[in-house]
């Protein structure tokens, strides 16, 4: 797996900026494969942190919120999410960012508005794609490398099975009730970029129509013209 995962993850500047020919060489990679022993090498308490975080994410049926992107680099970007378990996701910035991605429960379709050009990638390169998957295991794909909690925060800090040139994620929940609140990833190049959200909804029902696609699919727009 390439660090393109991660940009793809959280939706970085690196995957805006990137050339759509690299977009779609991806469509040939397969899945990574399943890791069994993710929890190695993690103590008793962290496993136990691991298996509540799973066990709510499990149970997480939605997420509405607004986003805001801020990385070391100096960008800044906000807009809007919406997750809906399982398989669907909708990730779509503000202008001036051109970017909208849908997952729809069996693609992730990559659409620039600008260009007015559509991409499908495997789902699996959907930002956040374990979230939505019908069954969380974190400890099975994801290489955990730290768990801890406080009085009212949890944070798992993690890296894709395979990944090998330093790229990392800590993910941040709030606690009492646990929540999904933050992101945040230091790429190869020692780049951090963080995705808080704001304001989030959650288990509320989300109208079929933000996981639509057909309207920003130029290839079928051709076809029916």
């Amino acid at each position: 797996m390439t660090a393109m995962f991660f940009a793809a993850f959280i939706l970085t500047g690196q995957l805006i900026a990137s050339d759509h020919a690299a977009l779609a060489d991806t469509k040939t990679e397969t899945p990574p494969a399943e890791k069994t022993s993710g929890l190695d090498g993690l103590s008793p308490d962290e496993v136990s942190i691991v298996r509540r975080v799973e066990s709510y994410l499990n149970d997480l049926k939605s997420v509405s919120a607004r986003f805001i992107q801020i990385s070391s680099n100096g960008s800044l970007a906000e807009g809007n999410v919406n997750i809906q378990r399982p398989g669907r996701m909708r990730f779509e910035y503000d202008e001036p960012v051109p970017i909208v991605m849908i997952a729809n429960g069996v693609t992730l379709l990559y659409f620039d508005k600008k260009l007015k050009q559509s991409t499908y990638l495997p789902l699996w390169k959907t930002p956040l794609w374990f979230l939505i998957r019908e069954k969380v295991e974190l400890h099975k794909d994801i290489q955990i490398l730290r768990a801890q909690e406080s009085d009212s925060t949890i944070q798992l800090e993690i890296r894709a099975e395979g990944e090998s040139d330093g790229t990392q994620m800590t993910l941040l929940f709030s606690d009492n009730p646990i929540s999904l609140r933050k992101w945040e990833v230091v790429d190869a190049q020692g780049i951090t970029t963080q995705v808080s959200l704001v304001n989030p909804v959650y288990d509320a029902s989300i109208d079929e129509a933000v996981f639509k696609t057909d309207d920003l699919d130029m290839k079928k727009k051709k076809i029916g013209d």
